[in-house]
């Protein structure tokens, strides 16, 4: 194998790493968004959970 052959493979490993790389780190970016919404929706939750625990722990139903 000549010495340009070896560089030429070298490039060629490199660009596949390079693209590799590209793809992970726009996996990790869609991750974390969708891990904020994920967070945003749980919040939520949560409060709809508490806000329906208080109506229940009032006990009046529907009096006044």
């Amino acid at each position: 194998m000549t010495t340009k052959e070896h560089l030429s493979m070298h490039d060629k490993q490199i660009a596949s790493m390079r693209a590799l790389m590209k793809e992970g780190i726009q996996l990790v970016i869609a991750t974390r968004k969708d891990m904020r919404a994920l967070l945003q929706s749980q919040k939520r939750t949560e409060k709809n959970l508490a806000d329906l625990i208080a109506a229940l722990g009032r006990g009046q139903n529907g009096k006044h």
